[in-house]
């Protein structure tokens, strides 16, 4: 049996579609339909189900019992693999907006990557809600979001909150330190979107559509704050690392919830990227606890 034809097999269950495995895979559509049937074959069971004229597929019965054997198979050859350490690569993709990839988690990718010379990680700034469907198709290994999951295929784990406050310009001894929402005008706002929570609490003091201007890029709103009024409201650790000397920082007496950071997974992730994610999860775990304490501390 062959361990590239094993691989398709997983990939056509992947994407539950001939064609899109194909793709993934880098190979025609003709090689990936000959090779399953010849895995077939060899086997002498039909592994899917496909429909006359049809890409997509679903898994027969026999597909389902040999997926679990197809699975322990390519985690049994990756172990041996690994024997041989000078060759053993890992690969893990990870889809983060820029509010947490260029502030908060900035430090973490570049320990991550300097601690694990032999991990390929590839890492896509893209907001939370086109994230969510790349996971779910597993596009992409890991989803770092400002919201949970809303797909039932989906698993989602809290990494950390914080609070949000207000950027404004001028001299910051010369405003409270506290401010209510009421007290900003919305034509003066330097909108950016931080998932449904705060999307509701932000309609509710603001009608949408009124702010002077929306952006999508933290570094963008700092920029944008170029009149006595304008405001923005950012997560406090990427407000902390972009305030200018001219702006100053205040609470909000009545604020949003707080910004919530999820790492987003498939519950069926690839097989040959499940270690690696547990091993990401974990590492990311351990920098927030360490940046958490040193706050605390300081």
């Amino acid at each position: 049996m062959d361990l590239k034809d094993i691989r398709i097999f997983l990939e056509i269950n992947n994407y539950r579609n001939i064609s899109s495995a194909a793709r993934a895979l880098f190979l025609t559509q003709s090689t990936v339909s000959r090779r399953l049937s010849m895995l077939e074959k060899e086997l002498n069971v039909k592994l899917f189900f496909r429909g006359k004229g049809h890409d997509s597929v679903q898994l027969t019965p026999a597909g389902e019992r040999f997926l679990t054997i197809a699975e322990q198979i390519v985690a049994l050859s990756i172990e041996v693999n690994s024997l041989e350490e000078n060759n053993f690569i890992e690969h893990l993709s990870v889809a983060v907006p820029d509010s947490l990839a260029s502030y908060m988690l900035k430090d973490f990718f570049s320990q991550l990557s300097r601690k694990n010379p032999k991990l390929k990680l590839e890492i896509i700034v893209l907001d939370s809600i086109p994230t969510y469907e790349l996971v779910a198709n597993r596009e992409v290994d890991i989803g770092l979001t400002n919201g949970g999951a809303p797909y039932p295929e989906l698993n989602s784990n809290l990494v950390f909150k914080e609070d949000f406050v207000v950027m404004r310009k001028g001299n910051k001894n010369s405003f409270s330190q506290i401010v209510h929402p009421s007290e900003l005008k919305s034509n003066n706002e330097i909108f950016q979107f931080f998932g449904s929570d705060y999307n509701r609490w932000h309609e509710y003091w603001w009608k949408p559509g009124f702010a002077k201007l929306r952006v999508n890029l933290a570094q963008l709103t700092v920029e944008f704050i170029n009149e006595e009024d304008d405001w923005a409201i950012l997560p406090e650790s990427v407000a902390s690392v972009l305030l200018p000397d001219n702006c100053y920082l205040s609470r909000l007496s009545d604020p949003p919830p707080m910004r919530c950071c999820y790492s987003v997974t498939h519950k069926k992730p690839r097989s040959d990227r499940v270690l690696t994610i547990q091993t990401f999860n974990r590492s990311l775990q351990g920098f927030i606890k360490e940046r958490m304490n040193n706050k605390r501390k300081g």
